[in-house]
């Protein structure tokens, strides 16, 4: 008869843990993926250590305390070292595995002009016609559909269990203003109740990623983006899992997408196409993996690798300084791509970090290209060129409130500054090879006088000489060139 109790309440307690379980995984899935990538990610460290734990424990019961002490020092000293060193294994892991260096110099490259990220992010805000919703403030580009790429973003239904209302389509153009008619939408089903932050599980679009998934896949909501096709809106989310034993790096592992209009979630393992279904995170971490491309004391004293411009605080691609999506010149590919500075105090742009973003294989990384330019060739800050443009060719003109948005590779080598107000593209600047800065307008004419800027950042202007022919310069021109004057005449009685 106790024999048969104690039975029963072995199989009551392990019904109870199975129920108890099955409700957190169901309730907090995401809790226990990042606790188990944790494990997988640094156990290490930690295995080794509760073994000598144990050591020591033993010993110490046993009167070994000269034992036990010197591997609790052991246990110590394994933990400092591998707990500092371990994110540089990881580092140089992915580093090795996918990440070369190019023999294209970045003046080879050629990318397809774009409207700018901020244009598109401020003409997401004003322009959400007659939805109710509310807009979840994460931009994309899709630079390889259309004719000049496009931008979306997804609009949230309005309610405490409501997923998405609609996806936003924007096609800014590459000059002039950009308003309703270059934005559209495709509505999402009522019904359809997933999206990402939904707040019971049933309407939580990464709850129910992880409830159709291996445990360790993650799903990042800023590697996620929403697109219209054929009026249907769907929502997709590159998927990542850890790879590796001892040392793990994060790979790709399948794209979810949803289906606003039937509800339907499905996970594919490949892809290509023209999306960026190519996790922008693992782009990331391979762009950062490359401080780890030496020893281990370069990794401690940064002394190898290339950053971002974030150290420029005046660039004026803001936060949208990395990874950012460019398509190819023909316009078949999306790639993400990185203006690359040297690690220290230099903020001068060495070269360009570019990964393939429209090619996803599950547990394969994609090759991260870095492009170097040739020694003593490297272009000047961002921040700088965007002074020398508002300083130099555009002259007086800030005093109208005209920005700077971004500095990105165009074609040929070329990189491309477009200058406007919040939705407005008025120029373009086209930077060469060599360093000089060409103002156009929306009719493709020259404004104000061309700009060189050397290695070392000084400004040369070429300026209108004396027999030069005024009838063909535009009226910007004109005023260019009486700016110019003015200051020349101020400048003369001065002295």
């Amino acid at each position: 008869m106790r024999e048969s109790n104690s039975l029963a309440g072995a199989v009551i307690s392990l019904a109870v843990c199975v129920v108890v379980g099955g409700l957190i995984w169901w309730l907090f899935p995401a809790f226990l993926v990042g606790l188990w990538s944790g494990f997988r990610a640094s156990w290490l460290v930690f295995i080794p250590l509760i073994i000598l734990a144990i050591i020591v424990i033993t010993c110490t019961a046993s009167d070994n305390g000269g034992i036990a002490f010197l591997i609790g020092v052991l246990a110590a000293g394994w933990t400092i070292f591998a707990g500092v060193s371990l994110p540089y294994w990881q580092l140089n892991a992915l580093q090795e595995a996918s990440v070369f260096q190019s023999e294209t110099p970045p003046g080879e490259l050629s990318f397809r002009e774009r409207a700018p990220f901020d244009v598109a992010a401020a003409t997401s805000k004003r322009t959400l016609g007659e939805t109710t919703g509310d807009v979840s403030g994460k931009v994309r580009s899709i630079t390889a559909a259309g004719e000049n790429g496009e931008y979306t973003t997804s609009v949230i239904r309005r309610g405490l269990f409501q997923g998405y209302e609609s996806t936003q389509t924007l096609t800014p153009p590459l000059y002039g203003t950009a308003g309703a008619k270059d934005v559209t939408f495709c509505d999402f089903d009522p019904r359809a109740k997933l999206r990402f932050g939904g707040v019971w599980p049933v309407h939580n679009l990464q709850t129910a990623i992880y409830h159709r998934t291996p445990l360790g896949t993650h799903a990042n909501q800023d590697d996620a983006f929403a697109v219209c096709v054929d009026d249907v809106p769907y929502i997709y989310a590159p998927l990542t899992r850890q790879q590796g034993f001892a040392v793990t790096t994060r790979v790709p592992a399948g794209v979810a997408i949803y289906n606003g209009k039937s509800g339907e979630l499905s996970i594919e393992r490949d892809y290509d196409g023209e999306l960026p279904a190519y996790p922008q995170s693992v782009a990331t971490a391979q762009r950062e993996s490359t401080v780890a491309s030496g020893s281990l004391a370069d990794y401690w004293f940064k002394r190898v690798g290339w950053e971002d411009t974030g150290k420029d605080g005046s660039d004026p691609n803001g936060v949208n300084r990395a990874e950012f999506g460019l398509a190819s010149a023909d316009g078949d590919k999306q790639l993400y791509v990185t203006p690359l500075n040297p690690r220290g105090s230099s903020s001068s742009i060495v070269g360009l970090g570019v990964v393939d973003a429209t090619h996803h294989r599950a547990g394969e990384l994609n090759d991260y290209a870095v492009h170097l330019y040739p020694k003593g060739e490297a272009r000047q800050a961002n921040s700088a060129v965007a002074d020398s443009i508002t300083g130099g060719v555009l002259q007086g003109y800030q005093a109208s409130g005209l920005t700077v948005f971004e500095v990105v590779p165009a074609s040929d080598g070329s990189w491309s500054a477009t200058i406007g107000k919040r939705q407005s593209i008025l120029y373009r600047a086209s930077i060469a090879v060599d360093g000089t800065i060409t103002l156009r307008d929306a009719n493709g004419n020259q404004v104000g006088g061309t700009v060189s800027v050397s290695s070392d950042g000084e400004v040369e202007r070429e300026v209108a000489t004396a027999d030069t022919d005024l009838g063909p310069m535009t009226d910007a021109e004109l005023r260019a060139l009486a700016h110019q004057i003015v200051d020349e005449l101020a400048e003369r009685s001065g002295n």
